[in-house]
């Protein structure tokens, strides 16, 4: 219940790759803690609430087996231990260590800049776990819908082609969408037909989701198969050259961006400092001490982590 969610243990737990995969995906024993106790302490609570569909089928579709209120919990948690952590550290640095008139200023500053940030770290971890799971079933599917077009031109039967797919042991995040159809046929006894639709629903791709959509119709109203994995395939190719372009372009405006701004910026920042000491002055209470300090411990590395997670988000769009 607290956990990432594996495959099924009934559909491949003989293979030793991947059941040390599933063991190296599971949270640490602190992690798992952690959020038990976040859930006795306030989540139980908040899943007693309503309207929670939303983020419950976003946290489905990146593939992290919580309850909406155990993730608000940690997030709530976590939001108040880094406050007061923040409070604490900052009224150190500019009461204690700089002695700053005005310190309640920046620490201030700093406990509304930390609280903003660990909520949303919390939105971006979910989404980027979106992206990440949609770019790599996007970047599988051509070619097992081509594996799929094959098998399909032999007459295997529908059911047999999905727990043929689902034994494999390549493409690890198109087979486990094929684990999750047959645990609903074989463990929550469903029809193949309503196991595509849910796990369909349950995905973060668009195309994935059509793809199973089209396989339940085919399957249900009758249609050739094999032709229509193979157009498909194509399809699917050609929007994942089109996204690649697509992600060459923005690289190049990030790296554009990052030297006209970031580069740019801190240079004028140093420039300022010296200016600063030379005219004996300050800037909203910090000398040219303080201020080359927050520039060095600050606002570089800062700026180099925004840049790494903006590509690293455009690259995942890509995959």
């Amino acid at each position: 219940m607290f956990e990432t969610p594996q495959t099924p243990a009934s559909e491949g737990a003989s293979d030793p790759e991947m059941a040390l995969r599933a063991r190296k995906a599971m949270p640490s024993s602190f992690l798992r803690r952690y959020r038990a106790f976040c859930y006795r302490v306030l989540g139980q609570r908040l899943d007693e609430r309503a309207g929670q569909e939303v983020l419950s089928e976003r946290l489905k579709q990146a593939g992290v087996n919580l309850t909406p209120g155990m993730h608000r919990s940690v997030l709530i948690i976590t939001t108040v231990v880094a406050v007061g952590s923040a409070f604490d550290f900052s009224a150190l640095l500019f009461l204690v260590a700089l002695g700053l008139p005005t310190w309640y200023l920046y620490t201030g500053l700093i406990t509304l800049v930390t609280a903003a940030a660990v909520t949303a770290t919390f939105q971006f971890m979910v989404g980027s776990r979106i992206t990440n799971r949609k770019g790599h079933l996007e970047q599988e599917l051509p070619f097992t819908l081509s594996e799929l077009s094959v098998l399909a031109s032999t007459g295997m039967a529908p059911i047999e082609l999905v727990r043929h797919m689902a034994r494999r042991t390549h493409d690890p995040a198109m087979t486990g969408e094929f684990r999750r159809v047959i645990y609903k046929t074989d463990i929550q006894g469903k029809d193949l037909i309503t196991a595509l639709a849910e796990t369909a629903k349950e995905s973060p791709s668009l195309v994935l989701r059509e793809t199973f959509w089209d396989l339940a119709n085919m399957i249900h109203q009758g249609g050739n198969l094999d032709e229509y994995l193979r157009a498909k395939s194509e399809d699917v190719l050609k929007l994942k050259r089109a996204s690649q372009l697509e992600f060459i372009e923005r690289l190049q405006a990030y790296l554009d961006m990052y030297v006209s701004l970031v580069l740019v910026g801190v240079l004028m920042i140093a420039v300022g400092a010296f200016l600063i000491n030379a005219f004996g002055s300050t800037l909203a209470g910090l000398d040219a001490n303080a201020l080359l300090l927050v520039l060095a411990y600050g606002l570089v590395p800062l700026s180099v982590i925004m840049t790494t997670v903006l590509i690293m988000m455009a690259y995942a769009r890509s995959e």
